[in-house]
């Protein structure tokens, strides 16, 4: 298969189909009709190394931050997915059919891809809040790597099979629910809908757990701004407030370096709208430190800017490399990932504009002479839930709220009534999806333990 098959198959324009609603959900009765959901829940053995993709992959990142990446994925089974979405996808795409069906997607839509973020007004809202994946694509995708995920970590949190099962089907049944409820809404106001926390906690009115760990989340989530990043991450070097250096996560850059990075900077600048412009001449940049996060990400370009205000008040915005999805990085060369870079930023943050629909207002993309990056605020009132501390039924319907909501983000394309189209008649959509789920979920098991013995023998 052509490596450029995501970005270049699929592209924004196709999510624009000149045709009304009616006929988009008859062409996706249609397409359920060519190809079943059987189909696309036939499970096929993988036959390829994941070991060589990972570490093709990973010839792309930061060669010094690899062991740290490593002992971060391999933590457990989950883990090992989160930082390998790049064997995911090429098993999606070569192994079974696809309902080609164009949405925007999250692209890595893991439970712990799901989170709190603030509105501009300040609210706390949640949805997806990661997109360095996000492309036009396959919806079921998403869906297959949220139940995928849901497995695992039901697994790693104790819950015996048969509660996992019952846990995934009413995942898949979550989805075609949102799906059905998002085909319901008037465009505009599907469009202005989001999720707040008073609105989440309705939806747990009888989950005592749940609630408590929402409110625990209100509480405290409103204090996770950048005065919180500079009192943790910060310390007086003679006189003047310096991150602090901790490397290989936490490094300092050198005096060219530093420069590359503050140009880029300045170009953000100038990509933002006029009024976050404006805004930002109120600050001037105090210092710049590389700092890498993440599980997926851990391991390419990640940096922080720390930016002083008139009023001696504090910003912190986040510069994080956005580099070509992963799966197409498993056939480039580096100097081809690099020629490529120049559109990904744009990608990050559209995708992201698209599916969160209420989105950071600093966000935006830049470029140095070789990378692009896309820019946000760092910790900006980010929030999400430890997936381990909870019980089977707030786990339930955690991973339910999470497929709810993935729904109306893909509903958010012009394409998606197709989905509806698709999915509503079927009767069996809940156990197909699961049933490939869980035998996905055990070839993720055993990718874990190669590359766990590859590493040994290293």
């Amino acid at each position: 298969m052509d490596k450029s098959f995501i970005l270049k198959k699929f592209k924004i324009d196709k999510l624009c189909i000149k045709v009304d609603k009616k006929q988009l959900i008859k062409k996706g009765e249609k397409r359920a009709q060519q190809i079943p959901i059987d189909k696309i829940t036939e499970y096929h053995p993988v036959k390829r190394n994941a070991v060589k993709m990972i570490c093709a992959q990973e010839s792309h990142m930061i060669p010094q931050l690899l062991p740290l990446r490593h002992k971060r994925m391999m933590q457990n089974y989950f883990s090992f997915l989160r930082g390998t979405v790049e064997v995911m996808v090429y098993d999606f795409l070569h192994t079974g059919k696809q309902t080609n069906i164009p949405v925007m997607i999250c692209g890595d839509a893991h439970l712990n891809n799901f989170g709190f973020f603030a509105s501009p007004e300040r609210d706390l809202l949640f949805g997806l809040n990661d997109f360095d994946e996000a492309r036009v694509g396959n919806w079921e995708f998403d869906l297959k790597r949220l139940m995928v995920s849901a497995d695992l970590a039901g697994e790693i949190n104790g819950y015996s099979k048969h509660d996992v099962h019952k846990i995934l089907k009413k995942t898949a049944k979550s989805y075609k629910k949102g799906i059905k409820h998002a085909n319901s809404l008037k465009v505009l106001k599907r469009y202005y809908r989001s999720y707040n926390i008073k609105e989440l906690l309705e939806f747990a009115k009888d989950d005592k757990q749940m609630r408590k760990i929402l409110k625990k989340i209100a509480k405290k989530a409103p204090h996770h701004n950048s005065n919180q990043v500079v009192k943790k991450h910060t310390e007086m070097v003679n006189g003047e407030l310096r991150f602090k250096v901790d490397p290989p996560r936490a490094k300092k850059l050198n005096s060219q370096e530093y420069k590359k990075i503050l140009d880029a900077f300045n170009q953000y600048r100038k990509n933002v709208s006029p009024a976050i412009r404006v805004l930002l001449s109120n600050f001037k940049v105090i210092d710049i430190i590389r700092y890498s996060v993440g599980v997926g990400s851990f391991g390419t370009r990640c940096y922080l800017v720390l930016l002083k205000g008139k009023d001696g008040s504090n910003l912190v915005l986040q510069i994080k490399e956005a580099v070509p999805c992963k799966y197409e990085l498993l056939s480039m060369t580096i100097d081809e990932a690099k020629a490529q870079e120049a559109a990904e930023g744009k990608r990050v943050i559209t995708g992201q504009e698209i599916l969160q629909t209420f989105f950071d207002p600093f966000l935006g993309y830049t470029k140095t002479s070789d990378r692009c990056f896309y820019v946000r605020q760092f910790r900006d009132m980010k929030d999400s839930i430890d997936l381990t501390k909870l019980d089977k039924k707030s786990f339930g319907a955690y991973t339910r709220l999470c497929a709810f909501v993935l729904a109306a983000a893909h509903y958010q394309s012009p394409t998606a009534p197709m989905i509806y189209g698709y999915i509503k008649k079927s009767k069996k959509f809940s156990k197909k999806m699961t049933n490939w789920a869980e035998a996905y979920s055990e070839q993720v098991r055993q990718d874990y333990k190669a590359f766990k013995k590859y590493l040994h023998h290293a």
